[in-house]
């Protein structure tokens, strides 16, 4: 299913941004050096072993504060689920756990959330986002991104941080099987956030 606010995103009027309280760029910072030393000496990396050589570490945009936003999250029944395709020709069905919906500068859009189906669904604190932007194949992943969003305390709000938005393993390694974005969070807009491309070192 394709849906009109995801392929335009609506306008909205421009707002000065103010320091934003969800934003924690000493934390982004940390995450970034803790998976570098993971993909380069994690027994599960999904860095090839000659790869992992060489590597010297992902490339990123700067920790953003306007890719920090704060989002009105749509349950959806427990019954609508969504088949993904993976870049091995497989499907994979997942819940469509509900929409998030967000704005960014003049633009507000929409983005599905995602869950395992069943009792593993319902115990995971996060939800899966896989989504694809207008930097897509030239700064970032062809094939698009994913980033998780971690389950409120009631009365909290939804926090959607393109800040951590990373890269599927196949973006490292072809083997992997990797679930590709749904037509239905495809971005016509620039998310400057996040994993870029990952090129493969060379000595």
């Amino acid at each position: 299913m394709v849906w009109s606010i995801a392929a335009s995103c609506s306008s909205r009027s421009e707002s000065n941004y103010s320091k934003n309280p969800y934003f924690y760029p000493d934390s982004i910072e940390l995450e970034r050096k803790e998976k570098d030393v993971y993909l380069r000496e994690g027994e599960m990396s999904p860095l090839k072993v000659e790869d992992k050589t060489l590597f010297q570490g992902l490339s990123y945009f700067p920790p953003d504060e306007r890719f920090v936003v704060k989002a009105r999250f749509e349950a959806l029944p427990e019954t609508d689920t969504l088949i993904l395709q993976t870049s091995d020709r497989d499907q994979r069905p997942m819940l469509r756990a509900g929409y998030l919906y967000f704005a960014l500068g003049k633009d507000t859009c929409r983005l599905t959330a995602l869950r395992a189906i069943g009792v593993e669904g319902r115990m995971q604190r996060e939800l899966f986002v896989p989504f694809k932007d207008a930097t897509n194949g030239t700064d970032t992943y062809r094939a698009g991104r994913y980033v998780n969003v971690r389950i409120p305390a009631s009365g909290q709000p939804y926090i959607v941080d393109f800040n951590r938005a990373f890269n599927p393993y196949c973006a490292y390694n072809e083997e992997y099987s990797c679930p590709l974005v749904p037509l239905e969070n495809v971005l016509p807009v620039r998310i400057e956030a996040g994993e870029k491309i990952f090129f493969r070192p060379r000595p």
